[in-house]
């Protein structure tokens, strides 16, 4: 009794396991998502905010000191010879403002649509100088936001669209296509980042009136890329390595970037030191610059972008060569004599178990060149999903899978073994016509003789002779088919 209470506790918690590891990790995920974004944001201040200055050496060492006590390690303070060269600094974003300090009164030029945060931070921060030195303060704002784009907030909202279909792209690139070609499983992430960024430049322009279509365009194809592309690659190694993605380049992404209102010199030492490294910070940062700034300060952004896109193209590459050639599932059965010794090549049978499979199979074991000849029968394990996002069932996906094999091969044991006829059982991870083409493939190099294919008529609809596979066969088939209604 004891051990049935045991046996029985045992399955239930094997039951409900990956209930609670599904709970367990999105509420390790909400912590830290919430822990960083609360980091990055709940008390922003600056640090090294870079700002020019036009003034004497006094008043320059004067209005150190106060900025020092308003924030220590603040404001990194620019010495610029003429007011001039300090529009000249801000309009290259070499600067985020700049103090103008002649006789009188204060001037301090800033640039909205590098950010809200900075210019608000410049104005309070040189404020308190105008406070201190008892003159008055005039803000001038030399480079403005776009009439459509009132508070420059548009260049990261459009990259912020594109990162969860990014992200969510190469997640699925790396289930529909796991079984495909290697070349669909290396241009799909591409494809989709070329259409993304073409959508979402049109809709920047349509919708913000943010015009420069082209730039604005590369920079979001690059950072689909950028996002997709590592996404697949992890996704084609396991599933549940598509967290990992989500972890960097949105989960620390989001805080790192800086958010809307450009905050990413506001935040943590550790999070601005991420900031020029990861994609969703340099790519708000290369369209601010496109559209504002003439292209000064994208090149640094669109390094970060080609690198990460790259890097993940090249990754998801070598995953799918590594994955192609993993030894496919073989199941050898042999039954008589060895099939290598016969004189003719022989056949190649598609079998799923399905009925005009098995009338196909019992067909080919009636053929005159079946006595004589390799009879080799190929299931096509082919799996467009297989395996869930979270990968908590991936191994019961498996386990199904692994005793649907088991099954076909035993059905067509059956079936061979009371023709009497020797052959080989082959589960290859294709789909079903590129197995069979595979199989036969090797089938001729090995024999030296081209084999036949058979397979079964296999149309569901009353109204079709064939299905898809035998129409996909006679089509791309070196080898003769044999098509059993």
């Amino acid at each position: 009794m004891v051990g049935k209470r045991a046996q029985h506790a045992r399955r239930y918690q094997a039951r409900f396991r990956p209930h609670a590891g599904f709970i367990l990790a999105n509420t390790l995920f909400a912590a830290v998502f919430v822990a960083l974004v609360l980091s990055a944001f709940h008390a922003p201040s600056p640090h090294g905010l870079p700002v020019g200055i036009v003034a004497s050496p006094t008043v320059t060492g004067q209005v150190e000191k106060v900025l020092d006590s308003h924030g220590p390690d603040g404001f990194d303070l620019r010495v610029y010879p003429s007011e001039a060269a300090a529009r000249t600094g801000i309009a290259h974003a070499e600067v985020d403002g700049a103090l103008i300090a002649p006789a009188g009164h204060l001037r301090l030029l800033v640039a909205e649509a590098g950010g809200t945060a900075p210019a608000q931070a410049l104005t309070a921060a040189f404020g308190a100088v105008a406070d201190r030195s008892g003159r008055p303060l005039t803000v001038t704002d030399v480079v403005p936001p776009r009439p459509d784009d009132t508070q420059a907030l548009s260049p990261f909202f459009i990259l912020l669209g594109v990162l969860v279909p990014s992200l969510a792209a190469g997640s699925a690139s790396a289930l529909v296509f796991r079984r495909s070609r290697p070349a669909w499983c290396v241009a799909a992430p591409i494809v989709v980042a070329v259409t993304i960024g073409a959508v979402a430049a049109a809709l920047a322009d349509g919708v913000a009136g943010l015009s420069h279509y082209p730039e604005i365009a590369a920079i979001a194809v690059l950072f689909s890329l950028a996002v997709a592309a590592p996404t697949a690659a992890l996704g084609r190694v396991r599933p549940p390595l598509v967290g990992a993605a989500v972890l960097v380049f949105l989960v620390l992404g989001l805080p790192v970037s800086g958010g809307p209102a450009g905050l990413a010199s506001f935040g943590p030492g550790f999070l601005r030191v991420l900031h020029p490294a990861l994609p969703l910070g340099a790519a708000v940062s290369a369209v601010r610059g496109a559209v504002y700034f003439g292209g000064y300060g994208t090149a640094g952004p669109l390094w970060t972008l080609t690198a990460w896109a790259a890097a993940g193209v090249a990754a998801v590459a070598l995953v799918t060569a590594w994955r192609r050639q993993a030894p496919a599932a073989p199941v050898p059965q042999p039954f008589g004599t060895d099939p290598a010794a016969a004189d003719v090549a022989g056949f190649v049978v598609g079998f799923d178990n399905s009925e005009p499979a098995r009338r196909a199979l019992g067909q080919a074991a009636r053929l005159p060149g079946a006595r004589h000849g390799v009879l080799h029968v190929v299931y096509a394990d082919h799996a467009i999903i297989d395996s869930d996002l979270s990968g908590f069932g991936h191994a019961e996906m498996e386990a199904a899978r692994d005793a649907e094999a088991a099954a076909v091969a035993a059905a067509a044991g059956e079936i061979a073994t009371a023709a009497g006829l020797p052959y080989t059982f082959e589960r290859r991870q294709e789909a079903p016509a590129d197995a069979i083409i595979s199989a036969a493939r090797a089938q001729a190099a090995a024999l030296g003789d081209a084999p036949v294919i058979v397979v079964g008529r296999a149309g569901h609809a009353a109204h079709q002779i064939l299905g898809s596979v035998p129409t996909r066969l006679l089509h791309h088939s070196p080898y003769p088919v044999l098509t059993i209604p």
